[in-house]
């Protein structure tokens, strides 16, 4: 069974390091889902920005062969002037379909190609429209003769209008392309800035997987051999193989220690540790849970003192303080060598509630401070085994600050002192 656990630890310590294919492919997810909303934004700008000026450069074309007809009606000479540089001709016809006058400023449409013309938009029934003409475009217009009976048509060249259309969408194509290669940039670099906290929180889970098991993988093997040790004398009595037994049972207690402490984190990442906050006396609380180590520490020859300002009330959860002010003694407890001293003091500043635990034991140096609250982060790994714990307190103790709306600080002079500083709001 214990080979069994072993080995399904290691499969799983070896799939989470293969985080770094999973960033690369999120990564190009990433990139390509930003890349598809940007192709779909610029594909709607485009055409909706083509399809706006289409529909006001023929709205002007319409305008324009409406004034010019009215200016043939009208038969004022000065007015169809200002048409001079317009693409545009125009046919007379009585109500038969017999032509009567033909104009174009075009020089290549004769009398002969607007006789076609005119047969050609006389046969629609419609007043106005669009037409082709040897690879030219036309909007055409049919209204009644002013001076006399008959209809008058009027066309008005496109192909500029055409030609700055075409124009247009290549700019905004071209535009496009442009863009769509910066957004593919720009989306690879956010995409990157955006995996750095995953990243980190990938890491640490790595972390945390791998110091689990290494955490449980030692008890679980000490417990395999003394079993294999008791199992192999069966004639022996209990009382013969107590030191086995002893063995078993101190590291049974150490995994107890550790479940425990990672279902508590457990439930405080997925927001179920909750708390049962109510009023009562912070000092008394301090009081209650730190006397009980008093004798431990004077065992070590450890001088353990605790000042706390008496008759201060607090609003929390008195269990997870107390919890709180354990871990920290405990801790600096178990870092302070022998004729070393411990103190905890407690006092109020203003609306605020200090509590400081100092020891002058081995000290922190700098570049571990802003890492002990991980979780099973170790300063010296060469003596995890020499001091006990699961590497979870503080990680608890942080958890159980920041949830009261409080700050938790840690300084320290290597070989000197350490001193962690808690603060509450009132």
């Amino acid at each position: 069974m214990f080979k069994r656990i072993r080995k399904l630890s290691s499969t799983i310590i070896r799939y989470i390091f293969k985080g770094d294919k999973l960033f690369d492919a999120l990564r190009l997810r990433l990139t390509l889902s930003n890349i598809l909303i940007m192709t779909i934004l610029l594909m709607i700008f485009v055409i909706s920005t083509y399809l706006l000026m289409e529909h006001q450069i023929f709205n002007q074309s319409e305008q324009l062969v409406q004034n010019i007809a009215s200016a043939i009606n009208s038969g004022s000479a000065q007015q169809l002037d200002q048409f001079g540089n317009t693409d545009y001709f125009y046919i007379k016809a009585t109500e038969s379909g017999e032509i009567t006058q033909t104009f174009s400023t075009n020089p290549h449409l004769d009398s002969k190609e607007l006789n076609k013309l005119a047969e050609e938009i006389l046969r629609r029934k419609s007043s106005k429209g669009d037409f082709d003409w040897h690879d030219l475009s036309y909007t055409f217009l049919k209204v009644p003769q002013n001076q006399q009976q008959g209809v008058l048509i009027v066309s008005v060249g496109l192909n500029r209008e055409l030609m700055v259309l075409k124009f247009l969408l290549a700019a905004l194509f071209i535009t496009g392309v442009i863009c769509l290669g910066l957004a593919f940039y720009s989306s690879l670099y956010l995409a990157d800035k955006a995996l750095i906290p995953i990243k980190k929180s990938w890491q640490r889970q790595q972390d945390f997987v791998a110091d689990a098991s290494h955490e449980m993988r030692t008890p679980l093997a000490v417990i395999q051999t003394n079993l294999e040790l008791v199992m192999g004398n069966p004639k022996e009595t209990v009382a013969e193989q107590e030191a086995w037994l002893k063995n078993i049972k101190i590291e049974v207690t150490h995994m107890t220690r550790l479940v425990e402490d990672l279902l508590f984190l457990a439930r405080a990442d997925s927001d179920q540790q909750s708390l049962e906050k109510g009023n009562f006396s912070l000092d008394k609380a301090i009081n209650q849970v730190i006397k009980p180590l008093i004798p431990i520490a004077d065992n070590k020859g450890i001088t353990l003192k605790i000042d706390a300002e008496p008759e201060v009330d607090f609003y929390g959860d008195e269990k997870r303080i107390s919890q709180l002010m354990l871990i920290l003694v405990d801790n600096a407890i178990k870092h302070t060598p022998s004729n070393g001293k411990v103190s905890l003091k407690m006092r109020e500043l203003g609306n605020i509630i200090e509590i400081l635990v100092t020891d002058n034991g081995e000290g922190i140096e700098e570049q571990h401070l802003d890492k002990i609250f991980e979780r099973f982060y170790r300063i010296d790994k060469a003596r995890v085994k020499s001091i006990e714990g699961t590497g979870l307190g503080l990680s608890i103790a942080n958890w159980i600050v920041k949830s009261h709306k409080g700050t938790i600080k840690v300084s320290s002079i290597p070989g000197k002192e350490t001193v962690f500083t808690v603060r509450f709001p009132r």
